[in-house]
């Protein structure tokens, strides 16, 4: 019986931030959103393309705003089921995002690409001596290092965000 009264509270609360999207499916949209630009941001003409076309950097704040937003009502659902149900896989989730949100903030990501921007800035400024050195000097070596740090980085907001995806699909199953 309680099992089925916390499956109701959380299937209900997954409908009832809005009329014609479940909670979950939203989540599932934007986690293959973010995976498709991801891959873009994870090269060097990605982080050219972020850097010189403000429309595409709007559009990434955007869908990094809207992935935030979506964890936040995600967390506050899953802080109320928490107070009814001891469910392991509910605490696991509340920890990840809890985690995403302070180590991954849209504010982090801007910070940490404005930085990006500037040392490719500086990248092509010094295009033309690096371009003829071998090794790490190279034009090629800084763009490989630059390329290395903008992955790592990109990599472990892509990890949070479908691992977030995962623990909904795995409380969706099980509530459902």
């Amino acid at each position: 019986m309680k099992t089925l009264f916390i499956s109701t509270l959380f299937l209900l609360s997954l409908c009832s931030w809005a009329q014609d999207e479940r909670l979950d499916e939203k989540i599932d949209q934007i986690t293959y959103d973010w995976d498709l630009e991801a891959d873009k941001l994870s090269n060097y003409s990605g982080l050219q393309q972020l850097c010189t076309d403000e429309a595409y950097r709007g559009k990434i704040l955007h869908l990094l705003n809207e992935i935030h937003h979506y964890d936040s009502v995600l967390y506050d659902v899953l802080v109320k089921l928490s107070k009814k149900s001891k469910d392991k896989e509910i605490k696991k989730t509340l920890k990840d995002i809890k985690k995403f949100e302070e180590e991954y903030d849209t504010k982090s990501f801007v910070h940490f690409m404005n930085e990006e921007c500037k040392a490719m800035r500086e990248i092509e400024r010094e295009s033309e001596v690096t371009s003829n050195d071998v090794g790490i000097n190279s034009y090629s070596g800084q763009v490989y290092i630059l390329e290395t740090e903008l992955f790592k980085y990109v990599k472990h907001v892509t990890a949070r965000v479908d691992k977030i995806r995962l623990h909904v699909h795995h409380l969706s199953k099980h509530y459902n």
